[in-house]
């Protein structure tokens, strides 16, 4: 067989199953109903999130420390960026760093329990947060130190 009718035969082929297979690939998508997407919520796919638990942590102190404040998470946020520290403003409330370090811990507890719970970190992560809180670190007292 010459080149120019292997090319042809090559061509008819190909022109011939893709014309079975567009056929058949229509009748079967018209035969079965259209897939649905995956549903997102309520389903508990492992997070791609490698710190989630950190910032759990994170979210737990700070919803701690702004509760101690009588403040909203939001706005200690926004007086942490400002400049403001923990410090100053549990002195305006009459509280020394002893008083706060305490309520802290009393506060935090429950939060980290909840975490522990839903599986969101560990007993020994929450054990060491709270184990921290105890030797004297208290979140953002002195303020937001940013990475240089």
């Amino acid at each position: 067989m010459n080149s120019f009718a292997a090319v042809a035969v090559k061509t008819v082929g190909a022109a011939g199953v893709a014309a079975l297979l567009s056929v058949g690939a229509i009748g079967a998508l018209a035969a079965s109903p259209s897939p649905k997407p995956a549903p997102t919520s309520g389903t508990t796919q492992p997070s791609t999130d490698r710190h989630a638990d950190r910032r759990a942590i994170r979210r737990a102190e700070v919803e701690s420390e702004a509760d101690i404040l009588g403040v909203t998470p939001k706005t200690l946020i926004a007086d942490l960026r400002a400049g403001q520290k923990v410090s100053d403003l549990a002195q305006d409330k009459g509280m020394t760093k002893e008083q706060f370090e305490t309520r802290l811990a009393a506060n935090l507890k429950p939060r980290l329990e909840t975490l522990v719970g839903h599986k969101v970190i560990t007993q020994a992560q929450a054990d060491k947060a709270l184990d921290r809180i105890a030797k004297g670190y208290v979140p953002f007292w002195d303020g937001i130190h940013h990475k240089k």
